[in-house]
């Protein structure tokens, strides 16, 4: 007896019996134990499905590999969808979070704009995932960019945080929150300024000492030395007012009394008005004085004189010891001169001395033989000029011809863009992460990067002399992409180094740091 595994075999037997002759199925048959009945059905069954059933065989299989690729093709199309929706979710949380939202709105506004609702701990989760890639996008893209920058220290709370910021674009070129106002914890942060040549910083010990440190020129810091004699002469001009509304008051009292009979001697009401008027007249006097000495004190750090001619700090220096000298002829000036006195230090006038040395390669065919008339008309014209236009020295040096005229244009330009006066550039700055702070409260050393990154790559609004443009292009920073979200999503390994500088920021901190920070 044959024993078989399958119909197929069957019948293939019966097929090689069919051709050794007649009589031979039948014996086949009975050795592989299969009735007739069911061998021949198993032959007509497998003879429809060779002679007809193999075209509709392979039409089912074309139909199981279509339905089969039209199901890999959706999962993708769910996956896609579904990494589509996450992304939007990610940069609806990070963007309102670095304009200054609370947790809670940011669940509302995610929620309205996806249909989705996230609890605060997805929220929490997001930003710290950004956070912590922060730094090292930072490190490789904006830290140590400028030849120039404006130093201050802010406070977050009780904790100090130095930025660094080049004026002329306001890019955060550099930032640190640390424990103390030490040259130590400022140090980091001036290590990776390879191409500084100056910054402008303010009267703390901690960053000038650090700046010094680091071999930078340090600025005096106008913003914050003429800031107490403004405050001053703020408050003089509320005494003046004060009275005025004196004098008001004693005419409005004698109009009433109905005045006085002509002849008649003055009486308490009469006096009263005349002394008002005198003390009135007299407070307006000195306020008119000292309002124009004090702008005479101001203008002897602009970079070119009234006269036109470009300034030097010697020049400088004997124009703001006359103001002082002028002003100390009365009380209230000698008041004003005591606010104005520190700013006396060489230190506030070293914009100049920058100013004069990057001119001095100018030959004198370039400016001709009255050398400081010449650079000073093209100084006032170029200051003037910056004030409606902050397009990159690169930029215009790109377009530039070559022609004489132009090197001495671009080379004035490039010396008064080099001319930083003040630490005004980083309260700009400050502005924007105060609002942050009132919203979001506490805010680690990583999501104050985080929030940087955002300010250098987001266009400044309508209405600046900078619209339209963002700090990174202002500074002539080329970047990958221009979407910030974008920048931090790329691999480490396609981050270029950073402009103007080679070092990078200090090592991220710990998680137990970040969590200290936080508290």
């Amino acid at each position: 007896m044959v024993h078989s595994t399958s119909p197929w075999e069957v019948v293939n037997g019966m097929w090689s019996a069919r051709e050794r002759g007649h009589g031979c199925v039948s014996p086949y048959l009975r050795r592989a134990g299969v009735p007739r009945s069911t061998a021949y059905r198993w032959d007509q069954e497998l003879h429809w499905l060779v002679e007809f059933g193999a075209p509709e065989l392979r039409r089912l299989r074309a139909d199981c590999a279509r339905l089969r690729a039209e199901v890999a093709r959706c999962g993708e199309d769910r996956t896609a969808e579904a990494t589509a929706v996450r992304a939007r979710q990610r940069a609806l949380i990070l963007e309102a979070a670095v304009l200054g939202t609370s947790d809670t709105e940011v669940v509302r506004l995610v929620s309205r704009a996806t249909g989705r609702s996230l609890s605060h701990e997805t929220v929490n989760a997001v930003i710290a995932a950004a956070s912590q890639r922060a730094p090292a996008v930072f490190a490789r893209h904006f830290a140590g960019v400028g030849c120039v920058g404006a130093a201050d220290e802010i406070f977050l709370g009780r904790k100090p945080l130095l930025l660094m910021v080049e004026p002329g674009s306001l890019l955060v070129s550099g930032l640190r929150l640390a424990e103390g106002r030490t040259a130590a914890e400022w140090e980091p942060v001036f290590a990776t300024m390879g191409d500084m040549e100056r910054c402008a910083c303010d009267g703390g010990s901690g960053v000038n000492r650090a700046a010094k440190e680091a071999g930078l020129d340090v600025q005096g810091d106008l913003f914050h030395g003429l800031r107490d004699a403004q405050a001053w002469l703020s408050r003089f001009t509320g005494t003046c007012e004060k009275r005025l509304a004196a004098e008001d008051n004693a005419r409005g009292a004698l109009k009433a009394a109905g005045g006085l009979p002509e002849g008649q001697p003055a009486d308490g009401l009469m006096r009263r008005y005349q002394r008002a008027v005198a003390e009135a007249d007299c407070a307006v006097a000195e306020w008119d004085r000292l309002s124009d000495l004090f702008a005479q004190a101001r203008r002897a750090f602009d970079l070119a004189t009234p006269e036109g001619r470009l300034n030097t700090p010697r020049a400088a220096q004997a124009a703001f010891a006359a103001a002082l000298a002028a002003m100390e002829r009365t009380a209230e000036g000698r008041a004003l001169a005591a606010k104005l006195k520190p700013v006396k230090a060489p230190r506030f006038f070293a914009h100049l001395g920058a100013l004069e040395g990057h001119l001095s390669v100018l030959r004198l065919e370039q400016v001709g033989p009255d050398r400081e008339a010449r650079l000073g008309r093209l100084v006032a014209q170029t200051v003037a000029w910056r004030r409606r236009d902050k397009d990159p020295a690169s930029l215009l040096r790109a377009a530039s011809t070559g022609s004489l005229a132009d090197e001495t244009e671009l080379a004035v330009i490039e010396a008064v863009d080099r001319a930083v006066r003040s630490s005004s550039a980083v309260e700009c700055v400050n502005s924007r992460i105060r609002l942050v702070q009132v919203a979001r409260k506490r805010l680690g050393e990583d999501f104050l990067y985080l929030l940087v990154i955002y300010h250098n790559m987001h266009q400044f609004g309508r209405g600046s002399v900078r619209e339209r443009k963002t700090p990174a292009e202002l500074a002539g920073i080329e970047l990958p992409t221009s979407d910030w979200i974008e920048l931090l999503a790329l691999p480490a390994d396609e981050l270029p180094a950073a402009k103007g500088s080679e070092a990078a920021l200090p090592a991220p901190p710990t998680a137990a740091a970040s969590a200290k920070t936080a508290a």
